[in-house]
């Protein structure tokens, strides 16, 4: 079926021109038949939207291009591409809407190529050719576009070519107002099937919101009582760390003011003793000029008597035993100031890989002002490998322990401490010969304020915070007592840290 004869009406005797027309003339023949049907298939329309717009690309670039190059003039150049960009449009248009639905208008693309062909064609482009021809004879621009569109109304082709102005401005309005109505009908489809599954959607997570907020309610009931728990659990890590802290800042500085007179004396120390020497050095440089004097020379008899009246030979060996004493003494004191420094950092909460035995030392040396005079401490520690904890909490853990050894001796007994590791976990005991726990007491001495002091004597945090702390370390906490025998506390701790499948800490 030919949809649309080629004519020497449509001849511009421009040659690129006249060859890509007729290429457009062929192609809207070629895709007729599926076109005339109404509904061509998806491929076909794809293949004919895509071959439009190459023709466009191409056609237009040339064609404008031999405008340029010919001087033609500029109000006509543009009112040229103009016409152009409407075609471009118009073929962007179908495309969106075969883009939205995979369909394409046949009937209505076709009426629209015809549209755009006679009236692009027999008036736009044959009116170029004219100017075109009229610019070669040497007629300027301006002349040409006037000279091209007298010789057009001279014809009796006017009338016609006014008429298929007409007509083309009314289909391609026509073809717009259609596309835009199909895009908000295809909007509203859209908007309508968001719109119902929206509704659906809406009652079922309103459903599931019924169910969740039932089962909300018997959660926040369980919460409500953990959170009362950790509330009171918080408050007394909040009390007992504020303590420790100001312990710590106390023990700093103290540690601090200690450490300043350690340093002259120990310097002081240093340079005795080698003056010491220099004038032990002197009486034995005299020792040979005073044997050489007379034995009844008033000089040998002075500083003979000088000699045996100062005990020379005696303080030749007691003088460097005091200064050795007195060095082993300082060294004693920096040990203990060492420990206070260590103990002011209680508040630091660093994981890393620390020597217990050392810990336990350190410990001993800050609190052993309280157990010195009424416990003798034996050692039993165990070959220990580097436990992945944070050292200045489990410091308090110990403190905590030995003070609580301490005040179960009433007066004279003996604190025992151990250590070893077994199965991946280290771990420390702490016994003492005092008075024991009875087993009532037993089942509550971890909990949060209880004590058995007197009133003003404790808070009864020490052992709650340590349980917490040990808990928080993957490690277990246990005592075993019997009342007039004594007490054992046993702390058991993992020796890579602790798990975080466990959910105990969320150390790194």
């Amino acid at each position: 079926m030919t949809f649309l004869r080629w004519s020497e009406h449509f001849v511009t005797h421009i040659d690129g021109v006249d060859r890509q027309h007729q290429g457009l003339v062929d192609l809207v023949n070629a895709a007729a038949p599926a076109l005339s049907c109404g509904d061509p298939s998806a491929a076909d329309a794809q293949v004919l939207i895509d071959r439009l717009a190459e023709y466009a690309t191409t056609h237009f670039r040339e064609e404008e291009q031999l405008m340029r190059d010919a001087g033609i003039d500029g109000n006509y150049l543009d009112h040229h591409m103009r016409s152009h960009r409407s075609f471009v449009e118009e073929v962007a248009l179908m495309r969106r809407q075969f883009d939205t639905d995979r369909r394409l208008d046949g009937p209505q693309l076709l009426r629209f190529l015809a549209s755009w062909l006679t009236f692009h064609i027999l008036v736009e482009d044959q009116h170029l050719a004219r100017q075109l021809r009229l610019i070669a004879d040497q007629h300027s621009p301006a002349e040409a576009v006037e000279l091209g569109r007298e010789r057009r109304s001279e014809s009796a082709q006017a009338v016609l070519t006014g008429a298929l102005i007409d007509l083309f401005t009314v289909v391609s309005q026509r073809n717009r107002t259609l596309v835009q109505i199909n895009d908000r009908l295809h909007a509203a489809q859209t908007s309508l099937g968001k719109l119902n599954a929206s509704l659906e959607q809406q009652v079922a997570e309103r459903t599931h919101e019924l169910q969740r907020t039932n089962a909300e309610l018997l959660r926040e009931q369980t919460a409500l009582q953990q959170a009362l728990e950790t509330i009171e659990r918080t408050q007394s890590q909040l009390l007992q760390s504020e303590k420790m802290s100001a312990v710590g800042q106390l023990a700093a500085g103290v540690a601090h003011e200690i450490n300043n007179p350690i340093g002259f004396v120990s310097s002081n120390l240093g340079s005795l003793k080698h003056y010491v020497g220099q004038l032990l050095d002197i009486v034995d440089a005299d020792a040979p000029a005073i044997a050489a004097l007379a034995a009844d020379h008033p000089a040998r008899r002075a500083a003979e008597q000088a000699r045996q009246d100062s005990e020379i030979e005696f303080l030749r060996q007691d003088v460097p035993d005091l200064l050795k004493e007195s060095a082993e003494g300082l060294a004693r004191v920096r040990k203990i100031v060492a420990d206070l420094q260590d103990f002011s950092h209680v508040d630091e909460a660093e994981w890393q890989h620390a020597n217990l035995n050392q810990g336990l030392e350190s410990t001993l040396n800050v609190v052993s002002g309280d157990l010195k005079y009424k416990a003798r401490v034996v050692r039993n520690f165990g070959d220990l490998p580097a436990v992945r904890c944070i050292p200045a909490q489990l410091g308090q853990v110990f403190m905590n322990l030995l003070v609580n050894a301490g005040q179960a001796i009433e007066s004279t007994g003996t604190i025992t401490l151990r250590t070893g590791h077994a199965d991946g976990y280290a771990w420390i005991e702490i016994e003492d010969t005092g008075s024991g726990i009875p087993p009532e007491v037993q089942r509550r001495i971890f909990e949060p304020f209880f004590t058995t002091k007197p009133v003003g004597k404790g808070t009864g945090l020490g052992l709650s915070i340590s349980w917490e702390i040990v808990q928080r370390h993957g490690g277990t906490i246990s005592v075993d007592s019997e009342a007039g025998r004594g007490t054992c506390f046993r702390v058991r701790l993992p020796i890579a840290g602790p798990s975080l499948a466990g959910g105990k800490s969320s150390a790194p």
